[in-house]
C-alpha cells in the first residue's frame, strides 16, 4: 500500500472509532441517573457505616410500675370490677401497638409487647443528614458530561481497540500479532479487576476511615463537622484512584516484559524479592487515600501476589527460550573450541621441530652456518674468497667503469 492509502485506511478507522465512542457516550448519558447512583453508592455506604458507628445511645427507659396511670389495676373479687378489666386491657394493647409501631419505623427493630420503650423521638436516624455539594450552578452539568464521556470511553474501548487494531495489526509479524492476542486481553481483564476491587471494597473503607477522625467531635450529642464532600472532589477522586489501581494491576506483564526483553534476569528478580515486596508496601502506602492499615493492606496484599503470578509466569514463558539459548551456548562454545583445536593442530603442522618458526634466523637443526662465518646473505662470498675479477671489490659496488672500455655485447 502506498503512503495515500495508509492515510485514507487511518481516516476511515478513526471515523469509525469516534462513531463507537459518540454511540457509547449516548449510551451512558441515557442511563446517566443509574449510573451517577452507581458511583454515589460507597460515600452512601461509608457514611451510613459512619454513623450508625458515632450514633448516641438513647438514655435507658424507665421501668414502668402497676400504680402508674394507664396500668391494668389488680383483679378485685366483685361484680363490679368484672366488666372495667376487658376495657383497660383493650385500652393497654392498643397503646402498646401505636408505640411499638412508631418505633419500628423509626429505628426499623421490633419491640416486644409490654416492653418499656423509650419515645420516638430520641431513636437514632435510619437515613445519613449529609449529602454531597455543589460548588457552582454548573457543576452537575459539567460532572454529568464527564461521567458520560469517561464511562462511554470504557464502553466504547473494546470497539476502539478493534479499530487500532485493524490499522496496526496488518504490519506486524505473526509472532508479534501472537503476543498482542496474549498481552491485550490480559491487559484489560487486570485493569478491570484493579478498579473492581477499589470501588467495591478499598473505596467505602477508605471513605470511612477519611471520616471517622472527625466525625466522633461532638457537643451534647451533636456532631460539629458535617462530612459532606464537594461533588466534583469526589468524582475526580474516584476517577483518580480507579486509574491508579487499574494500572497497579498491570505488574504481571511488566514483570514479564522486563524477564522478555532480557532487561533483569529472572534469578535478579527472585533474588530480590525482599526489597521489591518492601518497594511494593511503600508504594501502597502513597497511593492509598487513606492512612490507615486496612486499605494499605488492601492494595499491597494485591500488588505482592501479581508480582509473584508474574514470576511464575515469566518462568512458564521463558522456559523455552531459555533452553534455546542455553543450546546456542553450548553449540557456540564447542564452535569456539574446535576452532582453537584447529588453529593449534595447523600450528604444530608448521613447526613440526616443535621450537621456533623457521623465520627466526636459525637452522631448524641448530647448527651452525655451514660455511663457518656469516650467512651468505651477509653480503661476503661464501667461502670467503675474494672477488674473482680480482679487484677485491664487488662488482655491484656501484663504481663507472673505464672510459676506453667498450660495453660488452
Amino acid at each position: 500500500m502506498s503512503l495515500g492509502e495508509h492515510l485514507v485506511e487511518l481516516r476511515h478507522r478513526i471515523i469509525l472509532a469516534l462513531l463507537g465512542l459518540l454511540v457509547g457516550t449516548a449510551l451512558c448519558g441515557i442511563f446517566y441517573q443509574e449510573l451517577l447512583t452507581a458511583l454515589l453508592r460507597p460515600y452512601y455506604q461509608a457514611l451510613t457505616s459512619l454513623e450508625s458507628r458515632n450514633a448516641t445511645p438513647p438514655p435507658p427507659p424507665p421501668s414502668e410500675s402497676p400504680s402508674k396511670p394507664g396500668a391494668l389495676p389488680p383483679a378485685t373479687p366483685g361484680p363490679e370490677a368484672a366488666p372495667a378489666v376487658p376495657k383497660a386491657v383493650e385500652e393497654r394493647l392498643a397503646a402498646l401497638e401505636a408505640r411499638l409501631a412508631r418505633l419500628e419505623g423509626a429505628t426499623g427493630g421490633s419491640t416486644a409487647p409490654g416492653a418499656a420503650t423509650a419515645p420516638a423521638s430520641d431513636a437514632p436516624a435510619k437515613e445519613p443528614q449529609s449529602r454531597l455539594i455543589l460548588s457552582g450552578p454548573m457543576t452537575g452539568y459539567i460532572m454529568i458530561i464527564l461521567m458520560c464521556l469517561i464511562t462511554g470511553v470504557i464502553v466504547a474501548s473494546p470497539w476502539v481497540i478493534y479499530q487500532i487494531w485493524a490499522f496496526v495489526g496488518v504490519g506486524l509479524h505473526p509472532h508479534e500479532r501472537k503476543h498482542v492476542y496474549i498481552y491485550g486481553p490480559a491487559s484489560f481483564l487486570l485493569f478491570i479487576g484493579g478498579g473492581c476491587l477499589f470501588y467495591f471494597y478499598v473505596l467505602p473503607k477508605g471513605l470511612e476511615a477519611l471520616m471517622s477522625p472527625t466525625a466522633g467531635i461532638k457537643i451534647n450529642g451533636h456532631p460539629l463537622i458535617d462530612p459532606s464532600f464537594m461533588l466534583d472532589e469526589y468524582l475526580y477522586f474516584v476517577a483518580l484512584m480507579t486509574l491508579v489501581f487499574g494500572i497497579a494491576f498491570q505488574t504481571p506483564l511488566v514483570v514479564m516484559f522486563i524477564e522478555r526483553i532480557g532487561l533483569v534476569p529472572l534469578k535478579t528478580l527472585v533474588k530480590q524479592q525482599r526489597l521489591i515486596i518492601l518497594i511494593m508496601v511503600v508504594i501502597a502506602a502513597l497511593i492509598t487515600p487513606t492512612v490507615d492499615p486496612v486499605s494499605m493492606t488492601a492494595m499491597a496484599v494485591p500488588l505482592i501476589l501479581l508480582y509473584e503470578i508474574g514470576l511464575i509466569a515469566a518462568w512458564v514463558t521463558g522456559r523455552k527460550r531459555r533452553k534455546l539459548k542455553a543450546a546456542e551456548e553450548a553449540a557456540e562454545k564447542a564452535r569456539q573450541a574446535a576452532e582453537d583445536a584447529a588453529f593449534e593442530a595447523r600450528q604444530r603442522s608448521e613447526n613440526p621441530y616443535g621450537g621456533e618458526s623457521l623465520g627466526s634466523g636459525e637452522n631448524p637443526g641448530g647448527s651452525e652456518n655451514p660455511y663457518g662465518g656469516e650467512s651468505p646473505g651477509s653480503g661476503e662470498n661464501p667461502g670467503g674468497s675474494e672477488n674473482p675479477g680480482g679487484s677485491g671489490e664487488n662488482p655491484g659496488s656501484g663504481e663507472n667503469p673505464p672510459d676506453d672500455v667498450e660495453p660488452m655485447h
